[in-house]
């Protein structure tokens, strides 16, 4: 939402553009936020849909149960009326639907805890099961594939600023952004020294632009200043992987600046891992096709799409999804969080912004990307321990009840055989962890 002088702004909001001076007028339990985290605890208590069908089951099974019940005593009361009271009682307690409602949430329960020991956070009630029916993922590049803190390699100065000018300017300009690439300037000079912005702006996808000295300046991406692309060539050749950055002010290309990312330890074999579970893996980043391509080559990664918006990199998720995949989504910056939240499953880095952390399904609290297969494995099989539960569930009332109706089955038999069927599905749900 934009926010003009005047405006309401509620705490807890997340500000991803431009730096605001905000007036406190509430706090405690007036303030939105509050109301937020009561409305939260109630969405935390929300059910997988998985859990939501084997409740409707059990609803539907109590029901039916209850008539077959009737049916039993009205016939027994006519066959032998001394033992009807026996006989119902049995039925009753031997097909209690115990083990059915337990069937789902006893698994999610013990997937949840085993994950978070792995460093892997479900946010969402659906999000296990979304992710074991998976079949693209897709992946941002900076700080998901790569570290997220891109070195400055050169300073290259154009026109009549000196490298240290121009290197201070663009640390200026980066000091209220939240981007990877402006911890590698800030880095680079002397925090104590930085120049004062004023009408700074975040433009995501492309850079960041404010007033220096009353002169307008900006530093991105080719996209962020149209009207110079031309003018930002650079005469050398690159390192591989390598991206560029660009200083304008109004009229001219000051500087152009080289930084490289470093690839995460563990994503080439994450990648091979996800494809030999038959899913396809992509590539939509910010970034510069060069860069871009040199990661997806050394990751093995064939479909790749750089220099996208965050509208681009969700019209490319909707491309996919209209094709019928399943579409997992791994993000971590401001960018990322439209296609977090439109994907029908995302994993966002813990170490990324808050925003993707908002927006993200499942946060992965680890920076090993290994964690990632990990936690598809274990929906997997996670969803096929659940269906074994429902099966034996089912398959042990349909079993023991017509040995119940026929009175071969005691009171004290049904509870023994009932209790069994509960710890039978909660055992079985405790080898997820």
């Amino acid at each position: 939402l934009p926010k003009r002088p005047g405006d309401l702004v509620y705490a807890g909001s997340v500000n991803y553009e431009s730096p605001l001076r905000i007036r406190v007028t509430g706090v405690g339990e007036d303030t939105v936020l509050a109301g937020i985290a009561r409305l939260l605890d109630r969405a935390q208590a929300q059910k997988p849909r998985l859990s939501q069908v084997a409740d409707r089951i059990a609803e539907y099974f109590t029901y039916a149960l209850l008539v077959f019940v009737a049916i039993v005593a009205w016939v027994w009361w006519r066959v032998d009326s001394n033992r009807v009271f026996e006989i119902t009682l049995a039925v009753l307690v031997v097909s209690c639907p115990c083990a059915l409602s337990l069937a789902a949430p006893a698994a999610f329960a013990a997937a949840g805890s085993h994950l978070v020991k792995r460093g892997v956070l479900l946010t969402r009630g659906h999000a296990l099961e979304t992710l074991a029916k998976v079949t693209h993922f897709v992946f941002d590049k900076t700080g998901t594939l790569t570290l997220g803190k891109p070195a400055l390699l050169q300073t290259i100065p154009f026109a009549s600023h000196n490298e240290a000018r121009c290197l201070l300017l663009a640390a200026s300009l980066e000091q209220a952004s939240e981007h990877p690439l402006a911890q590698s300037f800030l880095q680079a000079v002397d925090r104590q020294h930085l120049l004062p912005v004023t009408f700074s702006e975040n433009v995501p996808g492309k850079g960041v632009a404010g007033t220096v000295e009353g002169r307008r300046y900006s530093i991105g991406s080719t996209a962020l200043n149209p009207a110079l692309t031309p003018a930002c060539q650079l005469d050398r050749e690159l390192p591989q992987g390598a991206s560029v950055v660009w200083l304008c002010d109004e009229q001219q290309v000051l500087a152009a600046f080289v930084l490289a990312d470093t690839p995460r330890a563990q994503a080439a074999e994450m990648v091979s891992m996800l494809r030999k579970r038959g899913m396809r893996v992509s590539i939509m980043s910010g970034d510069a096709v060069d860069a871009v391509a040199y990661h997806a080559r050394a990751l093995g990664v064939d479909d790749w799409h750089a220099g996208l918006t965050p509208k681009g990199k969700l019209a490319a998720l909707r491309a996919l999804q209209d094709r019928g995949e399943v579409v997992a989504m791994v993000g971590d910056g401001i960018n990322d969080a439209p296609v977090l939240a439109g994907a029908q499953v995302s994993i966002a880095m813990g170490s990324g912004t808050q925003m993707a952390r908002t927006t993200g399904d499942v946060v992965l609290l680890t920076e090993s990307l290994l964690e990632i297969d990990h936690a598809v494995a274990t929906s997997r099989f996670g969803l096929s321990i659940i269906r074994q539960n429902f099966a034996w569930a089912l398959g042990y009332n349909l079993l023991v009840l017509p040995f119940a109706a026929t009175g071969y089955i005691s009171p004290w038999l049904a509870a023994l055989g009932m209790s069994a069927s509960s710890l039978v599905v909660v055992l079985n749900a405790l080898r997820l962890r």
